[in-house]
């Protein structure tokens, strides 16, 4: 059976060279194929918001923040939660990986756990990109720990700006994979059954998505499963042909 996959993408453009042409695209494609939501970054949101009432578009909107380094304040990332609440439906934030490096984990934890809560405060969703390429196994454990705990409504396995050379240090490959997700589907069982998984990097297949879905043992719901994609026509092209 053909599993409606177009309405768990968060339709993506995040190049740094992009305009608002592109912006403009990406909201024509995701009103057109039915997409979730867009994800763009905030020096466009109210330039999309007022685009999108100008056609009578109402599919979400996503926020990328403190992207892709997640090596701001925790001041700082507060702040930008509360500004772009004015015009974002969600949150994409970079947990803060220096810190993870570090193994300040007490701060690592404060840090997540007040993002969350001011996102909550705003009554916004919030996903925490938790960069797989740059963690180890135990970093990882402790990481997705502190997430699921934190009560946000999301854990996400990337950025799609991974250093590929770093990640290969560590032995790890970039963008979402199946290992890292099935490892958050497990973890998730005992910390929080409810969060979210969202895979994102290199996704550009339907079959690719359909074994992700399985690996996060979540169902095709977007308050569930949520698939991060710059490459939304390679997934409507590998479909083609499948019944």
């Amino acid at each position: 059976m053909e599993v409606n996959i177009i309405g768990l993408i968060d339709n993506t453009y995040l190049r740094p060279y992009g305009s608002t042409r592109e912006i403009e695209a990406l909201i024509e494609d995701t009103a057109r194929y039915g997409a979730y939501s867009i994800t763009i970054n905030p020096v466009f949101l109210r330039y999309a918001r007022e685009y999108m009432a100008r056609k009578g578009y109402t599919f979400k909107v996503v926020a990328v923040v403190d992207f892709p380094f997640g090596a701001g304040t925790t001041g700082a990332r507060v702040d930008a939660i509360k500004r772009y609440s004015q015009y974002a439906d969600e949150l994409d934030i970079v947990a803060p990986i220096g810190l993870v490096k570090s193994g300040l984990w007490g701060e690592v934890e404060h840090d997540i756990n007040t993002v969350v809560e001011a996102a909550h405060r705003e009554g916004k969703i919030i996903k925490i990109i938790v960069e797989d390429a740059y963690t180890t196994r135990e970093e990882k454990l402790e990481l997705y720990r502190i997430v699921m705990q934190s009560g946000a409504d999301f854990i996400k396995t990337s950025t799609g700006f991974e250093e590929r050379d770093y990640a290969e240090k560590l032995g790890n490959k970039t963008g979402a994979q199946i290992e890292n997700v099935r490892l958050m589907a497990e973890l998730s069982r005992k910390y929080n059954p409810r969060i979210g998984i969202k895979v994102a990097g290199g996704v550009r297949t339907y079959q690719q998505v359909l074994e992700l879905m399985r690996a996060a043992e979540r169902e095709p719901d977007p308050m569930r499963f949520r698939v991060g994609t710059s490459h939304m026509m390679s997934i409507i092209e590998s479909m083609k042909g499948i019944h």
